[in-house]
């Protein structure tokens, strides 16, 4: 074979279109692909999702944009990957679906979502189940709040001049933690309302120290937090012990496969919004095992 072939034969702009024409014809397979009747019909349906920011090139709207991915298990199935950009012709509900439908889902039956409680993840897959589905909010997400404020104690409790000030926060939070873990949600809510307004009792001493202020803050966020998912925390203890997922572990699996090699964590490459969305079909069919010989030949 001549040189000059070779070489345009792997230049990579020629790459670059090839990856192009997989990455579409993989997304046009499985948006027109017809409902596939699950081998268990009884099995949950559980869709594990998170959302990564990317870098975008110069000329974007921002700096940054925020693409969706994640995992739909079905019990008796391999997992399916999907993961999908914002402001293309395809929507991310449209692959949600595409994924669910991939994995045995037929409109009404019952889908469990796990998220780290951001509103417009859980959007994303109830316009793709177009029905309300059940969300359970992250149990990683929720004590990782609890573990902040605790630091957060662990950093000014030698001071003297704030025992008085610690010593409520110090007594409630193993509390917190148990209540919330068993998903008394309600008495932990009232259990930070009584916290903070111990804790106002001593305004003073509030304005008088950086640290002090933030870990107020904190128990503030965490106050609203849990008045937001109220409806989303359940009995996690009774989940981890009949071997139910309490987590979104799998969509971050799904992220350092998809998104953290070349698109966050180590190569910080600039992407576009399609460009970024083509590489993420390919690499989650590629993960798959969806990507056959055969479907590239029929693509090029």
């Amino acid at each position: 074979m001549p040189v000059g072939s070779a070489t345009h034969r792997h230049n990579h702009r020629t790459v670059s279109h090839r990856l192009a024409k997989v990455a579409d014809q993989i997304e046009k397979w499985d948006i027109a692909s017809p409902y596939r009747i699950s081998r268990t019909r009884g099995s949950a349906v559980s869709v594990f999702i998170d959302g990564a920011y990317i870098r975008a090139v110069p000329g974007y709207q921002s700096r940054h944009f925020e693409i969706a991915m994640g995992r739909v298990v079905v019990q008796g199935r391999p997992p399916r990957q999907f993961a999908a950009a914002p402001n293309i012709a395809t929507a991310k509900y449209d692959v949600v679906r595409a994924a669910m439908r991939a994995q045995g889902w037929l409109p009404g039956r019952d889908v469990t979502v796990f998220s780290d409680g951001e509103i417009g993840l859980q959007s994303i897959v109830l316009s793709a189940t177009r029905q309300p589905v059940t969300h359970i909010l992250d149990w990683f997400h929720l004590s990782m709040r609890l573990g902040h404020i605790e630091q957060a104690r662990e950093g000014i409790r030698h001071r003297q001049d704030l025992n008085v000030y610690l010593r409520d926060v110090a007594v409630h939070m193993p509390r917190m933690r148990h209540l919330l873990w068993s998903g008394y949600v309600r008495e932990a809510t009232r259990t930070v309302k009584h916290l903070l307004a111990q804790l106002d009792q001593y305004p003073g001493l509030r304005d008088t120290s950086i640290k002090l202020r933030r870990l107020y803050e904190l128990i503030t966020n965490l106050r609203t937090y849990l008045v937001q998912n109220k409806t989303s925390i359940v009995n996690y203890c009774q989940r981890y012990w009949s071997g139910k997922p309490i987590s979104s572990s799998p969509a971050e699996s799904a992220a350092n496969s998809l998104v953290n090699a070349r698109m966050n964590k180590k190569r910080q490459m600039r992407w576009s919004p399609i460009g970024a969305h083509r590489v993420l079909q390919v690499r989650a069919a590629v993960a798959d095992g969806r990507l056959k010989k055969a479907k590239l030949d029929l693509a090029a």
